[in-house]
């Protein structure tokens, strides 16, 4: 009642901003505030309100329908924020618990913090009544990164007529420039009514309006800001305890391997806006494994990245995103840094001969490089945003061993098999007006004198490019860039990156390519240019044109799925933000993609729709169709000719539940078909419970059945294909079924210590059939071994024994396979102070292989916990001085 009266007094008093969205920080002296959850010193009761709150949804532009209000204090030494959010059901509030970062779905309060002034960058900070830390950094005015872990506090109180949180930010967790004042920051504050669903906001924002930091309100700061002092040292001690399942009279094995290792982590605020980050032998030990997958295109696989000095500060590195096209190359990957060695075959032909054909083998490589140290520089210099990143790994060593076979010891040695790296990125850019102009560049140079490694590795690789956005107004803007690309080594090194699948210039049918094995250098380029409409009352829209040269190669530090490339793309959107009869919102999007090769070859024709609303119980419904004609594929024969793939189509439907709910659910199911018979069809249930404030569980089901009438199995050199260049290509039938559940319970016992446990089974059975021959360039049928033309014999181990009729060479095909893996973690994570942690995990993998393509459930999960695990104990302490 005390607080509620304070609250009343205050708004008797008018005591308003000055100017309407913009608010004055009241000074304090260092030790004014204790920290309690509890708006009661004298500080606060004079301090300037934001009142007024207005909704975002469901009822956009609508007045909130709860009172909330916000104060801020500034100390020599933090920023204090106080936020009000009364409640006429206190007893209703929701202040159920999860880890710090989690979002979880509860009543909200959050604070967002522009330092910099600039319109694009906003320190995000949140919490529920119940003490759930999150904190985001938003750039580019509307993305965000959650990886961005600030050391701040926060207390929270509950009453009977509401709730209240008070933020403590030290100013050495944000950037800006120091100095004689006044200051003016961007500022925003944030409430979720969860119980309503009401999302509100103090400087009212419109749904149809994509920007996010450039449309805050100020927060006035006065008098002079001391310059940022940012000293942080975040020392570590982990060890770990590996126990894994091996062949006892392998020389390497070790039934249980113990690493015991400490590291150290250091910020350091060179300027008021430029910070240092360095780490000394880092921990970048993963909680969560990557999921499994089968992998049976040519394309290389995309995993996120999880570790933390890496996953900080993308914002620095990223190139101007903005645009419809999703599929340029990624020019920053960084789980290239400390990658599993590339040199998987390492043991000389001499140590094999020696063994001869009766002997034995045993080998011992490391699973990732190990990163001696990395660095990096970012952050703001005047009107610039710069970033330095440079890390190094040390060469890496496989041992082997070679018995003869009386099991004598013939050969003991070691092999490099990842060469000395240094990986090197740089990226500035300037705001110019309404112009942001901004460059990138990375490299890559590998210590490659070893002629094994230097066969395999290009020695250097270097990308450099320029990107600009230009914004002509609140609705439109264009962005565009344009990239570079250099690769040097041996001659070997070289050819092997123009074979790649992302090149393939060994095609025999491309007038544009030709394979020249005596290259010692690659080069390539990629540009792309995006107009958009970003902003209006309904429609938003944009057109993308892109292009890829066949010798681009980005792959050394960043992602690229393809080279030899040229796209078009147009994107129309149509949001209704005002809740109708039946519907909160609803939005309709139509999309078309077209995509040629530098030969002119049409290699994808998409047209898609996409209808999308949240209903007025809060449950959204979301409907994607596409229809795709006849194209040429020129990767379907992994280098050979191209092909005529089929025309098609794909529909999904995806449903969600209200997220208020002690029970959610969601449920997505998807179906495609071509004229061939392709066939797949999939769903993912979800379902999450909360039995109690602080207990989570939640199962997620996945299956998918897929029939793929033209799967390639293999190519190899055959004088009688003639017409397909002396080489034979082999396709079959795939019927695959693939089926995976993710299962967690997080118990969270306070908002600091918290335990999680995941597990996942995965199995996906594959069986082969109908084994086809390419017989010809642009192909659409193929004719069937056995049917068509020679035989196909079934042999009793589960093979298929073809002979082609032709003149050509027999050969035998495995058939069926069946894949299966479970994967599980068990964390307890306890944030004993602000910054400092104590981790306790424990990993365990298992995985199993069997020969025929019947997926049996007993079988296959019986297996799951008969397969022998490995089994990895951790355990971390880091301690936070700052």
């Amino acid at each position: 009642m005390r607080l509620s009266l304070l609250v009343l007094a205050a708004l008797l008093a008018c005591s308003a901003q000055a100017q309407p969205y913009e608010l004055a920080a009241s000074p304090i002296e260092a030790g004014d505030i204790r920290l309690d959850g509890v708006l009661d010193e004298p500080a606060w009761a004079s301090a300037e309100l934001a009142t007024d709150f207005v909704q975002f949804r469901p009822e956009a532009g609508a007045s909130a329908t709860e009172t909330t209000i916000g104060r801020v204090l500034i100390s020599p030494t933090a920023l204090y924020v106080g936020m009000r959010m009364e409640d006429r059901q206190p007893e209703a509030i929701d202040a159920r618990l999860a880890r710090r970062d989690e979002g979880v779905n509860s009543d909200q309060a959050a604070i967002v913090i522009d330092s910099y002034g600039d319109d694009r960058t906003g320190f995000f900070f949140r919490v529920s009544p119940g003490g759930v830390k999150l904190d985001i950094l938003f750039y580019d005015d509307n993305e965000g990164d959650s990886s961005w872990d600030a050391v701040w506090d926060v207390e929270t109180s509950r009453d009977d007529t509401g709730w209240t949180a008070e933020f403590e930010i030290p100013l050495s967790q944000l950037r800006y420039a120091g100095g004689a004042g006044p200051h003016e920051w961007g500022f925003q504050l944030a409430r979720i009514h969860f119980r309503t669903g009401e999302l509100s906001y103090w400087k009212p924002r419109r749904p149809e309006d994509t920007g996010y930091v450039s449309q805050f309100g100020t927060l006035m700061i006065p008098g002079s800001l001391p310059a940022p002092r940012r000293v942080e040292v975040l020392p570590y001690v982990a060890s770990a305890v590996t126990r894994a399942p091996g062949d006892a009279a392998d020389p390497f094995y070790n039934a249980t391997d113990l690493e015991p290792r400490v590291g150290l982590d250091l910020k350091l605020g060179l300027t008021s806006g430029l910070t240092l980050a360095a780490t000394l032998n880092p921990d970048f030990g993963q909680v969560e494994a990557d999921p499994a997958q089968v992998n049976l295109g040519g394309f290389e696989l995309f995993f996120q990245e999880r570790r933390p000095f890496f996953v900080e500060g993308t914002d620095v590195f990223s190139m101007a995103q903005r645009g419809v096209g999703s599929r340029r190359p990624t020019l920053l990957y960084t789980r290239r840094i400390g990658r599993s060695p590339q040199r998987a075959s390492f043991v000389p032909n001499a140590a094999q001969d020696a063994a001869g054909e009766n002997g034995t083998l045993y080998t011992d490589a490391p699973l990732q490089s190990t990163i001696l140290g990395a660095a990096k520089l970012a952050g703001q210099v005047g009107q610039f945003s710069v970033g330095l990143l440079n890390a190094t790994t040390r060469a890496e060593y496989g041992r082997y061993q070679a018995f003869d076979a009386d099991r004598q010891l013939v050969a003991d040695d070691r092999a490099l098999v990842e060469p000395l790296s240094n990986y090197l990125v740089g990226r500035a850019r300037g705001t110019f007006g309404p112009t942001i102009l901004g460059g990138l560049a990375t490299s890559v140079i590998r210590d490659t004198r070893d002629p094994a490694i230097g066969a395999q590795l290009p020695m250097t690789a270097t990308v450099a490019g320029v990107d600009v956005e230009h914004i002509f107004s609140q609705q439109w803007r264009m962005t565009a860039q344009a990239v570079g690309s250099t690769t040097t080594g041996s001659e070997l090194a070289i050819a092997g990156l123009q074979t790649a699948f992302p090149r393939s210039f060994q095609r025999p049918d491309a007038g544009h390519l030709t394979l020249d094995s005596t290259r010692t250098s690659l080069s390539g380029w990629s540009a792309e240019a995006n107009l958009l409409k970003t902003d209006g009352d309904h429609w938003t829209g944009g057109l993308h044109l892109a292009a890829t040269s066949p010798g681009f190669d980005a792959n050394a530090l960043g992602f690229q799925a393809r080279a030899d490339v040229a796209r078009a793309e147009a994107l129309l959107e149509y949001s209704q933000n005002e809740p109708q009869r039946t519907l909160n919102s609803w939005q309709a999007e139509f999309s078309t993609r077209i995509a040629w090769n530098l030969d002119g070859d049409l290699i994808r024709a998409v047209a898609a729709g996409e209808v999308s609303g949240q209903l007025r119980n809060f449950w959204s419904v979301r409907l994607y169709a596409d229809a795709v004609p006849r194209f040429i594929d020129d990767r379907l024969t992994r280098g050979g000719p191209v092909a005529l793939r089929d025309a098609g189509g794909f529909f999904s439907v995806s449903v969600n539940s209200d997220s208020r709910q002690p029970v959610t659910g969601s449920l997505s199911a998807r179906v495609v078909g071509n004229e061939l018979g392709r066939i797949g069809t999939g769903g993912v249930l979800e379902i999450v419970g909360r039995p109690l404030p602080q207990l989570s569980l939640s199962i997620e089901p996945d299956v998918t059945l897929t029939r793929e009438p033209r799967q390639y199995v293999t190519a190899f050199d055959e004088p009688a294909a003639t017409a397909t260049f002396g080489r034979r290509y082999v396709f079959g039938q795939l019927d695959a079924t693939t089926v995976a559940m993710a299962a967690r319970v997080d118990w969270t016992f306070t908002p600091e210590l918290s335990l999680q446990l995941y597990a996942r089974p995965f199995a996906t059975r594959g069986r082969y059939s109908a084994f086809k021959d390419f017989d010809r360039p642009r192909a659409f049928s193929l004719p069937v071994f056995g049917e068509d033309l020679g035989t196909a014999t079934e042999n009793a181990d589960g093979s298929t024994t073809i002979d082609p009729g032709d003149g050509g060479q027999s050969f035998t095909l495995a058939r069926d396979f069946t894949v299966r893996s479970l994967q599980g973690n068990a964390v307890l994570r306890w944030e004993y102070k602000p910054g400092s942690t104590l981790f306790l995990v424990w990993q365990q993998q298992r995985d199993g292989f069997e020969s025929d393509g019947a997926l049996r459930i007993g079988r296959d999960l019986g297996g799951l916990f008969t397969d022998a695990p490995t089994n990895v104990f951790l355990i971390k302490l880091s301690y936070w001085l700052g």
